[in-house]
């Protein structure tokens, strides 16, 4: 599960690198592109934060300057459904897998989804402003 905005970014990627290139990565090598770029700039921990932040929003009233109330971790900030996420299908091979895993479990992220959706939110370019013209 990937977010919409990135499910869009990967697509967008992908055809980029085809008209660049003539060839279009597949899923798979995106993701190991995007996982790649985060293990060379050493940014799990940079993304483990941004995933915790999305997930737990903060706002000006909520600050307990004194700790009184402590931290609940994973505790919903809204109302409403949780995650604005598609299903993106992939084929990594068993290692790739067990490696993703390995370094998700290892960084303490909530999921292998959450996981790779930081890390490709890290990797992929923005979506290039203006929008779709119609037809």
């Amino acid at each position: 599960m990937v977010s919409t905005s990135v499910r869009d970014r990967i697509a967008q990627y992908q055809l980029t690198k085809k008209m660049e290139a003539g060839k279009e990565p597949t899923n798979s090598v995106v993701v190991r592109r995007a996982f790649l770029h985060a293990k060379r700039g050493d940014l799990f921990r940079k993304l483990l934060s941004a995933v915790h932040h999305r997930q737990n929003p903060v706002e000006d009233e909520d600050y307990d300057d004194d700790g009184l109330l402590g931290e609940v971790v994973g505790r919903r900030a809204e109302r409403g459904r949780m995650k604005d996420s598609q299903q993106q299908s992939f084929r990594p091979s068993y290692q790739e897998l067990a490696t993703y895993d390995a370094f998700s479990t290892a960084y303490g992220f909530p999921s292998r989804s959450d996981f790779l959706d930081a890390c490709l939110d890290e990797f992929l370019p923005t979506m290039p402003s203006g929008g779709r013209r119609g037809r």
